[in-house]
């Protein structure tokens, strides 16, 4: 009896430890996308000089991972409802890894292009594999917690690369950097491999209905959650990611302390996600939180821009807004509770898309664009534009009115090829 209680015991720590280094696999696959989408902007003078390119170039180049990335999403979550978790994911950090080599032995701006288009289409997967995961492995009722590990994770793999990507420009060159990233990014795969699920079967005529692939793109449900996800997502990635910087350093006496203003609001996001998540997992109804949310952003960010405050008192107001603005994350787990099966996985990857696509591809270019007919830029241009962000918050609280409430209680999950 003792020996039996003993193997048992050892085979629930084995299946915890499987389970937390499945979960941190997946979590470093996010952490090194946010390296590489952000990796451009730290070696612009070497791509001018060696690539022979100019400015728009160079943008050209960072803005290409984009495309595929975006196009993608909803691919890959049929590919993941299809293969599941573990090949996926192995098979997307190769490719990832492989545009890192391309990039590496680059010596013109279209091989350039290439292996940063081959980064996007690895990288594709990356979100819906880590919130799948996280549902796979890891306990229902903190579903929340745990996929807000995607806003830390990123933070945390943006900010090394920050630091660890200029010392390598410095002692191996641009290329050499991705070349370090090929192979490390090639390590993951033996982990996915090692440690991730395999595929997962929820059979429909448990529940009878949100079971479907085209369940996850005809829910009406998800497209209004999704846009409301990309409209408080151009806060991060519009504002805090792009025009943050230029805006605080156009307001007199801000210049010496805009990045670390900007920084602020990615680390109220980190601190928001994880936090917000949990509340939403004990509460079971998102909608309230994110009315809030929603509401103290819109307040919070017409204050930075308007009202005449001391660079004290920004840092709270950056943090509090990058924590409000982290309730992006919040459609992601009514998705989870509304659809089941391959449905929740197309759900996923359509809200995911949709978010990048409001909060980056449009904001990003929009802004900048508006900002082009002004002769002089100038504080109060940016004031008048960015109100475009605010404008966006009440129209996401327009559309989370229109989310009908419910709850659909998921399919039993069969896993078919155990981890051994």
């Amino acid at each position: 009896m003792h020996s039996l209680t003993t193997h048992v015991f050892r085979d629930r720590e084995l299946t915890r430890l499987r389970s937390v280094v499945g979960y941190l696999t997946v979590g470093l696959f996010v952490a090194c996308q946010f390296v590489l989408q952000g990796s451009i902007s730290l070696m612009v003078p070497e791509l001018k000089a060696d690539l022979d390119m100019n400015e728009a170039g160079v943008g050209m180049l960072a803005s290409v991972f984009y495309y595929p990335y975006v196009l993608l999403q909803v691919p890959a979550g049929w590919l993941l409802s299809m293969v599941g978790v573990r090949w996926l994911l192995a098979v997307s950090t190769l490719i990832m890894a492989g545009g890192c080599f391309v990039m590496s032995v680059a010596d013109s701006a279209a091989l350039a292009m290439a292996g940063r288009c081959l980064m996007g289409v690895g990288a594709a997967p990356g979100i819906v594999c880590f919130l799948s995961t996280v549902s796979s492995l890891l306990p229902v009722r903190l579903f929340g917690l745990f996929a807000a590990g995607t806003e830390i994770f990123g933070m945390v793999g943006a900010g090394i690369g920050d630091f660890l990507i200029p010392e390598g420009i410095r002692s191996s060159g641009w290329q050499g950097v991705f070349e370090w990233f090929g192979y490390t990014i090639s390590i993951l795969a033996f982990f996915a491999l090692s440690f991730l699920p395999g595929k997962e079967k929820r059979p429909c005529d448990t529940c009878g209905r949100n079971c479907r692939f085209s369940d996850g793109l005809t829910n009406i449900n998800v497209w209004l959650v999704a846009l409301y996800s990309g409209l408080m997502f151009a806060v991060l990635n519009a504002f805090a990611a792009l025009w943050a910087i230029p805006f605080l350093e156009s307001n007199q006496g801000y210049d010496y302390c805009a990045s670390n203003l900007a920084g602020m609001i990615f680390l109220g996001a980190a601190v928001g996600a994880p936090l917000l998540g949990w509340i939403s997992d004990e509460r079971g109804d998102s909608r309230g939180i994110m009315y809030i949310c929603s509401a103290l952003t819109f307040l919070t960010f017409l204050v930075i821009l308007y009202d005449k405050i001391t660079p004290g008192l920004h840092y709270p107001l950056m943090f509090l807004l990058g924590f409000c603005s982290s309730s992006y994350l919040m459609p992601f787990m009514m998705v989870k509770r509304w659809l089941n099966g391959s449905a929740l996985d197309t759900g996923l990857a359509l809200t995911n898309s949709i978010s990048v696509m409001v909060g980056a591809l449009l904001f990003q270019p929009l802004i900048g664009w508006l900002l082009g007919f002004y002769a002089e830029v100038s504080l109060d241009s940016y004031r008048q534009v960015l109100l475009l962000i605010p404008a966006g918050i009440v129209m996401a609280s327009a559309l989370l009115m229109c989310v009908k409430r419910g709850q659909i209680e998921p399919c039993p999950i069969v896993v078919e090829d155990e981890l051994r």
